[in-house]
């Protein structure tokens, strides 16, 4: 049984190179990142994606601990919240 709370968040990599190793280092916090090919940057390489989760975090605490995660690797989180 999975505990917390289902979450999503809207995850940018500046740089397609760094996105395998933020994948692997949110793999094992538990968490999935898909990339959106359809979301393109016109200015620069931008990676578009998603990360989805569990967490017993709360919801306000849950940008913050991503973009800890993610930040080293050139990430940003954009938004996130709860999901149903």
């Amino acid at each position: 049984m999975t505990r917390g709370k289902p979450f999503e968040a809207e995850v940018l990599f500046l740089s397609p190179d760094d996105v395998p190793r933020a994948v692997e280092v949110l793999a094992m916090f538990g968490f999935d990142y898909k990339a959106n090919p359809e979301l393109i940057d016109p200015c620069g390489p931008t990676v578009f994606g998603t990360v989805t989760g569990t967490t017993e975090l709360s919801e306000n605490d849950i940008g913050d601990r991503l973009q800890k995660i993610v930040d080293p690797f050139g990430g940003d989180v954009i938004e996130w919240g709860y999901q149903d």
